[in-house]
């Protein structure tokens, strides 16, 4: 299946999710939604299944111990499908590239940070020169100067906390 593939036949699906394809067509006969052409689209079948399967007993981890002290097999089996279908939705998001592994992010944040770090290092190197040849300045206090600058300024961003850059979404 590649990222832009967004539906499946019912036994594929049956298979993404773990079901059976009757339980898949039992579920079906319930709502789950079906395109026109017989399959079924992934993410508003992990949607429908999420919302629709088995909601009563649903507790997105197991039942409480106040409310039941002894789990039953058929209670453990839905608990167990549920998992399996969130499981899926999880797999289906990082298909279609809506999730990302953390490792990964911090890799690319650090190298992005580094990168703009030494963009901005080199941009006082350039410019020194040419700020103290227009102000009739000693480029050497020019550089100096800049540099301690830019320095200072990158330790402050570097002592902000992540969460002060949110972008208010």
């Amino acid at each position: 299946m590649t990222k832009l593939d967004s539906q499946e036949t019912k036994t594929a699906f049956a298979i993404r999710v773990g079901l059976t394809k009757g339980r898949i067509s039992q579920l079906v006969a319930e709502g789950l939604p079906v395109r026109a052409d017989g399959q079924i689209d992934v993410a508003e079948g992990l949607a429908w299944i999420e919302d629709n399967l088995d909601p009563a007993r649903r507790n997105k981890g197991g039942p409480t111990s106040s409310t039941r002290a002894a789990t039953t097999l058929a209670e453990a089996k839905r608990l167990h499908e549920i998992v399996k279908v969130q499981r899926a939705k999880l797999a289906f998001e990082r298909e279609q590239g809506q999730l990302i592994e953390t490792a990964a992010a911090t890799r690319t944040v650090f190298a992005r940070a580094r990168a703009e770090r030494d963009a901005h290092m080199a941009w006082v190197q350039r410019s020194a020169p040419l700020l103290a040849a227009e102000l009739g300045a000693d480029p050497r206090a020019t550089f100096a100067a800049l540099d301690r600058m830019m320095r200072e300024h990158l330790e402050h961003l570097a002592d902000m906390p992540l969460g002060s850059f949110d972008d208010g979404s």
